[in-house]
């Protein structure tokens, strides 16, 4: 359908550009397709076209709130309650599909009303906080090809420090605001990410929780 393709004489060269959407996320993960290519073939009278696509790896992070927690062991009044402390345990878990990632790292902010406990598991994982910014960064590294999806999880849990103000009575009060996860594709050579959304004290994931129990009183 384009003239200028219609007729080609001998040694002239054509070009016509076209994009393609592919799923945003492949969910069938076997190690053997480590560095995933997407591969097309056209073919136009004697003339025929190969062409290779690589596939950025899926980079994703899930965060969850937890108040019974076997790890650190929490402590403070369910519903939180304005004048004292209720501590969470929070926990980042990181995955990544199909190819390995580099220096991968998980950043969220920390809100006015919470504090760092200094309790982190396991003990040597790279977590820093920055006083002025309120930013938490955990450097996860370097993540295989599979990791958290084929084989086990890429986890970090840390103590947060609840201290609810009187405006914050009546409703539910953040804990963590939206956590991403950057890195780089060592088969694409490009910068992958993703994020998970915020949560606040009536999203906790213990299994007895209900939603009533967040709300500060």
């Amino acid at each position: 359908n384009i003239p200028r393709l219609r007729f080609l004489g001998r040694g002239e060269t054509g070009r016509v550009e076209f994009w393609v959407k592919a799923k945003a996320q492949i969910d069938a993960f076997d190690p053997k397709d480590k560095n995933a290519i997407l591969r097309n073939k056209i073919l136009l009278s004697e003339a025929k076209e190969e062409f290779e696509v690589k596939l950025n790896s899926y980079l994703s992070v899930e965060q969850k709130a937890y108040y019974q927690d076997e790890v650190f062991g929490n402590s403070g009044p369910l519903p939180p309650r304005v004048g004292e402390q209720t501590t969470y345990t929070i926990l980042w878990l990181a995955k990544n599909s199909f190819n390995d990632v580099k220096n991968a790292k998980v950043k969220t902010i920390l809100p006015q009303s919470l504090e760092l406990t200094g309790k982190v598991f396991p003990e040597e994982a790279p977590l820093t906080f920055d006083s002025q910014s309120r930013e938490i960064v955990w450097a996860a590294g370097d993540l295989l090809a599979g990791a958290g999806i084929s084989s086990g999880p890429v986890s970090i849990a840390f103590q947060v420090r609840f201290s609810p103000s009187a405006f914050q009575q009546g409703g539910a009060a953040s804990i963590l605001g939206q956590v991403s996860i950057t890195g780089e594709d060592a088969w694409t050579i490009q910068t992958v990410s993703g994020t998970d959304l915020p949560l606040t004290t009536t999203e906790l994931s213990d299994p007895s929780f209900s939603p009533d129990k967040g709300i500060v009183q």
